[in-house]
Parts: C-alpha cells; structure tokens; sequence
C-alpha cells in the first residue's frame, strides 16, 4: 500500500544515512590530508636538515653527519633512513640505521620534493620524500662559486616509519565508523517518531473522517490546533459537508413534499373509482368521476413534468437554442391567458416595455419564466390590487420586473418563494398551482445565465426581477 508514514520513513532514512555516511567520508578525507601534511612537513624538514649539512668543494661532495645531533638515523635506532646520490646514481651518503640496505632511487627527482608510500627495509610501511639539490660551497669560501664544471647536483631521499600515522588513521576511521553507526541507529529510532508524531494529526483528521456517515453530517472537522498544511483541507472538507448536508436536506424536504403533493389526488382517484364501481348504473355520476380523474392526472402530470424538467436543468441536459424574441409581443401572448383571472380579482396592470424591444435566449424557456413571473402575479395579488410590468434596457444588461401589491406574504417567506412545492398554507389544497413554478422560472433562469430575485417593499409590494449579464436587448420606445 502506498503510505506517506512509509515514504516519509525510507526517504528521510536514507537521506540521513548518505548525509552522515558523506559528512564521516569527507571529515575523514580531510583529517587524512591533514595528518599526511603534517608528515610530510616533518619528511621535508628532515630532508633540508641534511642537504643544510651537504658541502662541495671542486666537485667533491660530503656530508657533515653530527649523528648526535640527529639520533634518529643512528644504527640501533631503526626509526628513519636516508640515502644521498650523485646524479649517477652513485650513493653518496646512507644513515647508518640502514645497515648495507638500499633505498629505491628515482631518477628525473627536481628541486620539488616528491614524497611516495614505500615497505622500509625492516619490513615495516613507511614514507619517503626525495629531492635535489646542489650542495653549498665550503665553509672557508661559502661566497665562491665552485669551478667550472664543477657544481654537482644531489639526490637525497629520507623516509620515516608512517607505523604513528597510519595508527591514527586507524583510530580515526574507527571512530567515525562507530559514530556513524550510533548515528545511524538513533535515526532509525528517532525518524519514524518524529514522523509518527508529525503525522498524528493527518492520523486524527483520517479518524474523524472515518466517523463521518449520512447520519452526521452535521459534524465539522475541528481547525483549532491544525498544521497550517492541513487547514486548507479542513476547510474544503467543511465547506462538502456543509453543502452535502444542504442537499440531503433538500433531497429530504423534496421526498416529503412530493409524498405529500401525491398524496391527495391519489387518494382522490381512489375515492373516485370506488364510487364509480358502486354506483355504475348512474351514466352522470361516471362521467363526472371520469372528468375528475383526468382533471387529477393532468395535475398528477404537470407534478412529474415539471420535476423532471427540474432534474435535467439542474443537471446541466436542457437543450437550449437562441433566437431573436420581441419581449411585447410575446408579455401580450402570455397575459392573455391570464386575462380572465386578472378581471375576476379587478387588477390594474400597468405596462411599461418598448415596441421594438427584443432580447437574444431561449424562446421556449424563455416564455416558461415570464409566465410563472406574471402568474405568480395575478395569483398574490389581492382583489383591486395592481400589476406593473417594466423591460428596462441601455447601458447596463436588460432586466423584466414584474410588481404586484400582496398582502398576505412576510419578508420572512420571500426567499421560500423559490423552493420546491412551497406555497402558502391557504393554497395547499389547489389543483391548480403544483408549487413548481417559480422553482422551474429560476431553474430555466440559471440555465440560460440569467439572474432572478424576489424583493418585497415596505409598501407590501413584490417584485420579481429577471436580469441579463450578456444576453443582448435594444429598446427606443415606451409602451
């Protein structure tokens, strides 16, 4: 399984090791580099000791050996050797430590030192440093260059026992290697706690979340005490939350309210058919039952359509087409519908919309929100009240207002007016009104990108606005 703990762990682990095990090679290398330096300073300080002591005088070369001076090249002190040549190759000079034993010469050696790793005579590993040099005048004449011809070139090797350096190279090594393995083992103690504590809250966020079911989701994931990294997570995780529990809300709500809208003409058709098998002698009471049914299943009907139209608009299926509409026209073709129940409530309607106004959008859902919006209307309206539709139009996007005087709606149900199935409880019993019209108006409103709200004034006066972001519309004229 992938697991962060378990890629955290190895990474880190690894990281750590190539970290100690490259600090412990290179403190290594350069405590070695050190340490040889220092030998090798201490080869080189030997080596232009003796050469100080080495006099020529017309070709003839010697070496002013004070063996007390310098006891380590005495014999029976098989500590350091050195072996002086011509340019032949001839030996010159040799300590007496040596004791008839050669040490290698190297031809081509200049005047830089050149130092080399070699096996002493007494079998045991040393260090040798060679140079050449051209031996000092005599000490009755030191200003007076030799003869001509007569300055001769030396070789001088010197080589010490490296048994010291190469015991604290040891102890060096082993020291490092046994701190890098201590190392090693208390990060592998130490990084998976670390991890484990620095994940714990991941850990509690993934327990909380496991707690989380459709009975509760009403519970929000606590941000106090979170990692800043976590605390975009929690946020989106309790902005789903929120609307998952919104939804299921919605999902009960509408369950209920469709149980309930069902209810009553089912059970109607059921009143119906039984008295129609009771009585079926009686040719008017069956054609009564029968206009009755149809008047029930067309509402029945208008119910199932308009959820299902509810369901692709919120689904993003409605198929949607544009063309040019002029917005008189069509508010004149709606309203005639709605003439005869206007005359019966003595409505005043006022108009206020351009001739040549027109508006791009779908006509069909379209002309579905103008006609909730003026049924909505006449329907609230009290008897004698008014109606006042206005297009309006210019540098800003075109709105449709449609304002009625209510006196039966508070601020308080304004927003419900949207809803699913929401009506006032007088209207409950209609077979008229579903409760889906302004519900399928902002559906279709939303889908064609259009705004619609609800505004209710102190002076008990709705108004329904349908507005344009970019739908295109041109007026020149009142109505």
């Amino acid at each position: 399984m992938n697991s962060i703990r378990r890629r955290l762990t190895v990474g880190l682990l690894t990281g750590f090791c190539i970290l100690w095990a490259s600090a412990g090679a290179g403190l290594y290398l350069n405590l070695r580099a050190g340490l040889l330096a220092e030998f090798d300073a201490t080869l080189l300080a030997r080596a232009q000791a003796l050469s100080a002591l080495t006099r020529q005088e017309k070709g003839n070369v010697e070496l002013d050996f004070p063996g007390e001076l310098i006891p380590g090249f005495e014999r029976g002190r098989p500590v350091d050797y050195f072996q002086m040549w011509l340019a032949d190759g001839t030996t010159l000079e040799q300590s007496p430590s040596l004791e008839g034993n050669q040490l290698s010469y190297q031809a081509g050696v200049t005047e830089t030192p050149r130092y080399s790793d070699l096996t002493l005579p007494d079998g045991l590993p040393g260090r040798s440093v060679s140079l050449r040099f051209i031996p000092q005048g005599s000490e009755e004449a030191p200003d007076l260059p030799p003869a001509q011809g007569a300055e001769t070139s030396v070789v001088l090797a010197v080589a010490l026992h490296r048994t010291g350096l190469d015991h604290r190279l040891n102890l060096l090594a082993t020291t490092l290697l046994v701190v890098g393995g201590l190392l090693a083992v208390a990060t592998g103690f130490g990084v998976p706690a670390f991890v484990r504590r620095g994940l714990s809250p991941l850990d509690g966020l993934a327990e909380q979340a496991a707690t989380i079911d459709v009975a509760s989701l009403q519970l929000r994931f606590l941000t106090a005490d979170l990692p800043a990294e976590l605390l975009p997570i929690c946020g989106r995780l309790n902005e789903l939350l929120a609307r998952l529990q919104a939804s299921f809300e919605r999902e009960r709500q509408f369950s209920a309210d469709l149980a309930h809208e069902l209810r009553t003409p089912i059970a109607e058709l059921r009143s119906l058919a039984e008295v129609a098998l009771k009585w079926p002698e009686e040719p008017a009471a069956t054609t009564r039952a029968l206009q009755e049914t149809l008047e029930i299943a067309l509402q029945m009907d208008s119910i199932v359509t308009g959820l299902l139209t509810l369901a692709r608009c919120e689904a993003g299926l409605q198929q949607r087409s544009c063309a040019s509409i002029r917005v008189g026209a069509l508010l004149e073709e709606i309203w005639e519908a709605l003439t005869d129940p206007a005359r019966r409530k003595q409505l005043a309607v006022s108009w206020d919309v351009a001739e040549d106004a027109w508006v791009e959008t779908d006509p069909a859902m379209f002309r579905s929100i103008l006609t909730n919006l003026l049924a909505n209307a006449v329907e609230y309206s009290p008897e004698g009240g008014s109606i006042h539709v206005r297009f309006e139009t210019g540098d800003a996007p075109w709105q449709i207002t449609v304002s009625n005087t209510v006196d039966n709606i508070t601020p308080a149900e304004v927003p419900h007016l949207f809803e699913r199935f929401w009506r006032r409880d007088p209207a409950r019993s209609s077979s008229i009104h579903n409760g889906l019209g302004l519900a399928l108006a902002r559906a279709f409103a939303e889908s064609l990108g259009l705004e619609i709200e609800a505004q209710l004034t102190a002076s008990n006066t709705l108004t329904l606005t349908v507005r344009a972001e970019s739908a295109s519309a041109r007026s020149t004229s009142s109505r």
